[in-house]
């Protein structure tokens, strides 16, 4: 198994673990979030990106909607279908790795900004009770895909492939193939659009950029019901650590494991870094070399020589004069210096002359 599998393999079993979490996160407060339903009328859906007021109605379809986009972002480990990316059964390779990526650009930016303004580090969602809190994750999650990802990404793809004339909807429904060239414009658009949506404070405006050009590379190469998940499994991650803080050895326990994951992403990162430097240097030197000049062909001859330099043996003495002593010609082929008959390189008969470059051609 190679290092890329192993790592893969890694990542696989990291977010195994991270998504039990975070769906025992999910299903342990929804009873709290059936008992909690009358404090969410009339909040603000501005917690989740939507200027809207809840009521009851709105809060019962928002809820619906939700549950209904978290169950199909687990669709993809068990449907396949590959006219679809969120379906494409391929995509499942690769995927837990950008997923803890995602996790590590979450974390440790997080961390680097809590430095630089400790009050990120301080919400007032985590105040509220558990039903409220669940019901904020989840409309979050899903909504900051829908509109920070689905939307942007949407127009960007029907202006990309009715541009380069390759608006299929095959393709438009599975497009990484066709536009992974313009994969850093799907990640810097995006991540604009929901700055200007959300017009926060520096550091909040900072977490959202870096999470949701993570979060478009995502969409765009694994396709949306992944992106829900990932969004999903980090918001109840964060959420799991609130819900149980009350428990410090659980709250511990889930603490460190993120921080586990984060750094195994951070690895992941600097791995395919590196990697793709290497290829990329790997490819330019065979480039270099097949633009440069032939090299002496008597060092292409001694490259291919196995043997010590002083020591070669040759497969047999001339056939039709019996003569010893050969003239080795550029193509390894070999002429008798006596009749001229020459034999190729790939002659088949007894070894019985070996040439010496210090004591000259004898035979043993």
């Amino acid at each position: 198994m190679n290092e890329l599998d192993l790592i893969n393999k890694m990542n696989r079993g990291i977010a195994y673990a991270g998504i039990a979490i975070a769906i025992v996160a999910f299903f342990f407060t929804i009873p709290f979030l059936i008992k909690d339903i009358d404090s969410i009328k009339g909040m603000s859906g501005s917690y989740f990106y939507l200027n809207i007021t809840i009521t009851a109605n709105i809060a019962y379809v928002l809820i619906a909607i939700g549950i209904i986009m978290a169950i199909a972002s687990f669709f993809p480990f068990f449907y396949n279908n590959a006219k679809f990316a969120s379906f494409d059964v391929k995509n499942n390779a690769y995927y837990f790795s950008a997923l803890s990526v995602y996790l590590a650009v979450l974390v440790f930016s997080s961390v680097i900004i809590e430095v630089f303004d400790p009050s990120i580090a301080i919400s007032s969602v985590s105040h509220m009770p558990l039903g409220k809190q669940n019901f904020i994750y989840l409309m979050s999650s899903v909504f900051q895909v829908l509109i920070f990802e689905f939307v942007p990404i949407t127009v960007l793809l029907a202006i990309v492939l009715l541009a380069t004339k390759k608006f299929k909807l095959s393709i438009f429904l599975n497009p990484y193939g066709k536009v992974k060239n313009y994969t850093v414009i799907f990640m810097l658009v995006p991540a604009a659009v929901s700055v200007l949506i959300t017009n926060y404070n520096l550091a909040d405006s900072v977490l959202i950029y870096l999470s949701t050009m993570v979060l478009s590379f995502i969409y765009i190469r694994y396709g949306l019901f992944r992106t829900v998940l990932a969004s999903f499994v980090s918001s109840f991650i964060e959420f799991a650590i609130t819900a149980f803080s009350n428990n410090v050895i659980i709250a511990s326990i889930i603490s460190a494991f993120v921080f586990i994951w984060a750094f195994a992403g951070l690895y992941t990162l600097t791995f395919y870094m590196v990697d793709r430097n290497r290829k990329a240097s790997k490819n330019s030197d065979i480039g270099n070399s097949g633009n440069a000049e032939n090299p002496d062909p008597a060092k292409k001859i001694q490259e291919r020589i196995k043997t010590p330099p002083d020591e070669l043996w040759i497969r047999s003495a001339c056939p039709n004069c019996g003569n010893v002593e050969y003239k080795i010609n550029s193509d390894m082929s070999m002429e008798c210096t006596k009749c001229g008959q020459t034999l190729n390189r790939d002659y088949v008969g007894p070894y019985n002359i070996i040439i010496n470059n210090v004591m000259g051609r004898r035979q043993p």
